[in-house]
């Protein structure tokens, strides 16, 4: 019998596309990249499309807890590898060629830089990201670290619980003048953890059904999505002293919760078709190679009579290129890196083992 839920394939595509339309649209010309990508009228409304992060941490947290039901923490972190490596070094290699031809003065790479982006953990390492987008990786890192230590310790059997104090904590700390001045692009808590906990509460509704508990804790996840959304919409607006609407904000948000609560709560789904799986698979490359990528054509090639047509030729060759890559690179290169890894965690596994006993 197939469970896969279809219809996060799509979300997760519309949130990768959303993402692509506001950095193509906004913050292009908004953060000085790219002084020809001007779209004052349009950019009023697609400022919002940033929201697609959001959904993003939801959907992650959804599905990784849909991935760890044999509790193995081998197998959580070769397969985890394997989906986040391969097309990222590609996608770091492909970004830094781009840079040192068509880089220009906005756009530089340096040796340590491009060795410190491939580990994924360039933060620690004090190097900024290749393409800016990379930042929420560093961010889902972090989520995948939690995840390991909870399998490591046998936590399987509080997981609902340490969900509720991820929520409930996250939550509150949203309401304090903290929340305005923490990292939030290095650091997961708290403007992301409620994200994570949020979609791994669907996840176990989905599971496990409604129950009063897990509802309440629902109800705090939902008041979670409405305050970060719109306190960051907030400092948003005092980042590119533009206006973001709370109330918008709201309902965009609240839209997305509400057809979780769909997946979630109900057997039948519109959008649970086989065909939203060819989509879903293009987010992760179209996300990795679209920003500094399209930036650097956009300064290349764009002029004010052309720029238009130059954005939507450049998202449909992103979308073509991230077929390619999962066609090519992901679908033959992901199954090997994680037979690999699960062999070379599972020799390391037993060496320790045999030591530990010797």
């Amino acid at each position: 019998m197939d469970t896969r839920f279809y219809e996060i394939d799509i979300l997760r595509f519309l949130s990768a596309l959303a993402v692509v339309v506001f950095h193509y649209t906004y913050t292009g010309y908004m953060e000085g990249f790219v002084p020809v990508a001007d779209f004052p009228q349009l950019r009023e409304f697609t400022k919002y499309a940033y929201v697609g992060i959001n959904f993003f941490f939801i959907i992650s947290g959804f599905v990784i807890f849909m991935s760890i039901a044999d509790n193995n923490s081998n197998r959580f972190i070769a397969s985890r590898f394997s989906r986040l490596f391969p097309a990222y070094w590609l996608a770091v290699i492909l970004t830094s060629l781009v840079t040192l031809f068509i880089g220009g003065e906005t756009f530089s790479i340096t040796v340590q830089q491009f060795l410190a982006n491939m580990t994924m953990l360039n933060p620690l390492l004090g190097h900024s990201p290749i393409d800016s987008a990379y930042w929420t990786l560093f961010i889902e890192i972090q989520f995948y670290f939690v995840v390991f230590l909870m399998l490591k310790l046998n936590l399987s059997r509080y997981f609902l619980h340490l969900i509720a104090i991820t929520i409930i904590g996250s939550t509150l700390l949203l309401f304090t003048e903290w929340a305005t001045k923490v990292d939030m692009w290095h650091g997961i808590f708290p403007h992301w953890s409620g994200y994570f906990a949020v979609g791994s509460l669907f996840y176990l509704i989905k599971r496990d059904g409604l129950n009063r508990y897990n509802g309440l804790l629902l109800i705090i996840g939902y008041l979670f999505v409405l305050k970060q959304s719109t306190l960051f919409g907030q400092l948003m607006s005092q980042w590119f002293a533009i206006e973001f609407n709370t109330q918008v904000l709201a309902v965009i948000n609240s839209l997305f919760f509400f057809s979780f609560c769909v997946t979630a709560l109900c057997n039948n789904h519109l959008l649970r078709r086989k065909a939203c799986f060819s989509f879903g698979v293009l987010t992760y490359p179209l996300y990795l190679l679209h920003q500094h990528i399209g930036y650097m054509l956009f300064n290349a090639y764009g002029e004010q009579h052309n720029i238009a047509w130059l954005v939507v030729v450049t998202v449909a060759a992103m979308l073509l290129l991230a077929y390619l890559v999962h066609q090519v690179f992901e679908r033959n290169l992901g199954p090997a890196f994680k037979h690999y890894a699960l062999h070379w965690l599972d020799k390391v596994g037993y060496v320790r083992t045999k030591l530990l006993k010797s």
